[in-house]
């Protein structure tokens, strides 16, 4: 009876989730899975990581699959969709929780190929992947977008453009496309991720140096924590369950109040 109650959340058909095989994508799949939907994800080189989280799902009661793809390919996009929807029979999610390992840099600092190439890793991307989704989701009058972005852009931190920007247009596209769509039945949210604890921002700092950096980080947080990643996939399995029916164009910050 639970199980079934579980299920009850999402619309018939799978959901999509790119970057499953990181750590907020893979708490996602996890999650959606556990409460009863299946789910397609995909993954760009960690191969390894990506079967690992297959074999742990493989007892849960849904079907778990993990495909390789390269988001900055439109083409390849469009056949992980086109496939799903063919095997599945309905996609009433697709949930974006890709993208690349950024520098922390001040603008000046920032040559014009790496603007460019972050622009090209994450916002393109996303567009690929929306881009793709939209008929399906329209011919379906039904369906729910979600991405992941972040708080950085709500205060302006500084070296956190690379970050912030991207993002920011990330966030503007899904509202276009609610405003757009939403005649369609599709929905599109963007979830705010906050500070998390061991996120990104700890890569390549050990130590006394990293121990100050998630002191001060903390003290900045009014709940007096840092998230992590199932905190991040509460809120978009959320917004892509029927539970979230009337909710679009909106964006979701787990910060612990940090944007304040």
């Amino acid at each position: 009876m639970g199980q079934n109650m579980a299920r009850q959340r999402f619309d018939q058909g799978v959901a999509i989730v790119t970057g499953g095989s990181g750590g907020i994508g893979a708490a996602i799949t996890r999650l959606l899975a556990l409460e009863g939907s299946d789910v397609v994800f995909t993954y760009n080189s960690n191969r390894a990581a990506a079967d690992q989280l297959v074999d742990e799902l493989r007892e849960c009661g849904r079907r778990v699959e993990s495909r390789q793809v390269s988001l900055e390919d439109p083409a390849a996009v469009e056949s992980l969709l086109a496939d799903a929807k063919q095997r599945y029979g309905s996609i009433h999610s697709v949930i974006y929780a890709a993208g690349p390992s950024l520098p922390i840099k001040y603008v000046g600092g920032i040559s014009a190929d790496e603007w460019q190439s972050v622009f090209q890793l994450d916002t393109h991307a996303c567009f690929n992947l929306v881009r793709s989704a939209l008929p399906i989701l329209k011919e379906q009058n039904a369906g729910s977008i979600t991405a992941i972005t972040t708080t950085q852009f709500a205060r302006h931190v500084p070296m956190s453009v690379l970050s912030s920007a991207p993002k920011a247009a990330i966030e503007s596209m899904l509202q276009v496309v609610a405003r757009e769509y939403g005649r369609y039945g599709v929905r599109a949210n963007s979830v705010r991720s906050g500070w998390l604890d061991g996120g990104k921002f700890a890569h390549g700092l050990s130590g006394q140096v990293l121990d100050d950096a998630k002191r001060s980080i903390v003290n900045s947080i009014p709940l007096g924590m840092m998230g992590d990643p199932e905190d991040v996939a509460d809120a978009v399995v959320f917004l892509s369950s029927r539970q979230a029916r009337y909710i679009t164009g909106e964006a979701l910050s787990v910060d612990g109040g940090w944007k304040l």
